[in-house]
């Protein structure tokens, strides 16, 4: 069976979460909506426009998958900010913001938000701002241009076989080198942690930082970060990673992966990371340590811990959602583990214009028109009834859930059952582990 809520998950609902919002709190929230509204209506800057298209020419020697063969450092990033004005992210935020057009940030917002409840969405930054208004909107407006640049919206409308092909189309080899990544064993997809979260599982010994270009890497991470955020279901908002450390060497240090995945959980995921999971880190690992402690947030570091054994780390997660090559038993294998399937079909950058998408397109009219009079308005942000908020933003998950198969690309996740939308249009998550029956989160806002 499904595991009952824990006593963490019901301590998730504390202040500053929907549910449990002071006055001032709510009035916060409405002003940065207002705030939100009103940039999304700016013309931007006609001027603006993308750099000069990068080509690169294949290297006669070395490969991608070489080691010991490194090719010369790669700089040049050829996928991401290919379709922006290098300005947007160059600049400084208060002179960036202004050149781009309202519309397009109002669009990355909303996919940002995904299936999510879009009212605990601007909280996070709030939050992470310890409420400090100016501070949680620049947070906020600085994550919007960042997924622009980084092109963060199609990585996720072309899925993992639409993204092998466009990097193809930019530098033969690259987008094999995406796939052999994601398939390499490095990340497996899996959970529940004890307290509800999905967890995301990395084997950090089979990394090697000249086996790929960085901005590979940087894909996959973001690729793996969107599609995760599927099996988010109020009032548990965050995940789990587990690095497992055994057979780690110094050769498996990638430096600027890690600076990577630190920016993104503190600048551009806040309050996102449930609990950080070190496995078996052999003693050479202290020295690495030393260097990446510095990097981390206060509230980040906090939110890691090291497992020595089977023992500590069963403390936070059932064996039963272990994957074989940390519990040691192969007969027990994860359903990521377990599951082999086809390369998914590609996803497509254009948009398009079927009926569940149109459906979605008017809830988010609907939703902004109704959080603008709410906004005016003395009501909390957990008002129920048919005519409250969360009903509000029920219908609005509702309508994402049914265009989801639309906006977002085939998976392999997708394709093992993991996290699936059935006829019904039913968000239904499946860890396949042996404690765990499928479990539909539509309705969780």
């Amino acid at each position: 069976m499904a595991p009952a809520p824990t006593q963490s998950l019901q301590e998730a609902l504390v202040a500053g979460h929907l549910g449990h919002l002071t006055d001032a709190q709510t009035a916060m929230l409405k002003k940065m909506w207002t705030r939100l509204y009103t940039l999304f209506e700016q013309a931007g800057d006609p001027n603006s426009k993308p750099a000069p298209k990068k080509t690169e020419e294949p290297k006669k020697s070395g490969g991608f998958f070489s080691r010991g063969k490194k090719e010369p450092a790669e700089t040049t990033e050829l996928f991401i900010g290919a379709t922006t004005d290098p300005q947007w992210l160059s600049l400084p935020l208060e002179k960036a913001i202004p050149l781009i057009p309202g519309s397009k940030l109002q669009g990355t917002f909303w996919n940002m938000v995904q299936t999510d409840n879009p009212d605990a969405v601007v909280l996070r930054f709030l939050r992470a701002r310890k409420w400090d208004f100016d501070a949680a909107y620049n947070m906020l407006i600085n994550t919007l241009r960042w997924r622009l640049v980084m092109r963060i919206d199609e990585v996720v409308a072309l899925g993992e076989t639409g993204i092998h092909d466009e990097l193809e189309k930019l530098k033969p080899g690259m987008g094999e080198s995406f796939i052999w990544n994601l398939k390499s064993g490095k990340a497996y997809l899996g959970g529940p942690d004890k307290e509800g979260r999905g967890i995301c599982f990395i084997n950090v010994r089979f990394h090697h930082k000249e086996d790929q270009v960085p901005e590979v890497i940087k894909l996959l991470t973001m690729y793996v970060m969107e599609n995760s955020r599927l099996v988010v279901g109020q009032p548990m908002e965050t995940a789990c990673i587990v690095f497992n450390m055994e057979g780690f060497t110094l050769s498996n240090m990638d430096f600027d992966f890690v600076k990577f995945l630190v920016s993104c959980f503190e600048a551009y995921y806040p309050e996102t990371l449930g609990q950080c999971l070190i496995h078996k880190a052999p003693w050479v690992f202290s020295t690495v340590w030393s260097l990446i402690t510095p990097l981390l947030d206060p509230v980040v570091a906090s939110k890691i811990h090291f497992t020595k054994n089977l023992d500590e780390l069963t403390k936070r997660i059932d064996i039963t959602s272990l994957p074989s090559f940390i519990s040691g038993d192969e007969s027990k294998k994860t359903k990521d583990e377990r599951m082999k399937v086809d390369a998914p079909p590609a996803g497509k950058l254009e948009r398009p214009n079927t009926a569940a998408v149109q459906d979605y397109n008017d809830m988010i009219k609907e939703y902004v028109y109704e959080t603008k009079e709410w906004a005016k308005t003395d009501k909390p942000a957990d008002e129920k009834g048919d005519a409250g908020r969360l009903a509000l933003a029920k219908r609005f998950r509702h309508a994402r859930i049914k265009a989801d198969s639309d906006l977002r690309g085939p998976s392999t996740w997708g394709a093992k059952g993991m996290f699936s939308i059935n006829a019904d249009n039913r968000l239904i998550i499946d860890f396949g582990s042996d404690a765990w029956e499928p479990i539909d989160i539509t309705d969780r806002v």
